[in-house]
């Protein structure tokens, strides 16, 4: 493999302020981050273990296929509605544990 002088001095060069902004915000948000990103795989995992299309998992959200996509990217903030919505969608835990609402979980 020639060493490629132009890539070198491309890729050494200072950053833009557009990429370093980005840079910052991913490395001011890498902990939830990294929490929606394992949060989207769980639940593309779920999708296809019961073969549920993105179109389909739009309709039982009632949301559009973009949002649908954004979800999936691993890049959403999610929230606990939006987490609560997907597991009762999808009727499978998502994040690892489920709440007892129940007043008298003992009756």
């Amino acid at each position: 493999m020639r060493f490629n002088i132009e890539k070198f001095k491309a890729l050494a060069r200072p950053m833009t302020p557009e990429e370093k902004e980005k840079s910052d915000y991913f490395l001011e948000n890498s902990e939830w981050l990294r929490l929606s990103a394992s949060i989207a795989l769980k639940i593309r995992d779920i999708m296809e273990q019961r073969g549920i299309s993105k179109d389909e998992l739009a309709s039982i959200l009632k949301v559009s296929l973009e949002q649908v996509s954004d979800l999936l990217s691993g890049k959403v903030n999610f929230d606990l509605k939006t987490i609560s919505t997907i597991q009762t969608a999808l009727g499978e835990n998502i994040i690892g544990f489920s709440l007892n609402l129940d007043p008298n979980p003992h009756s």
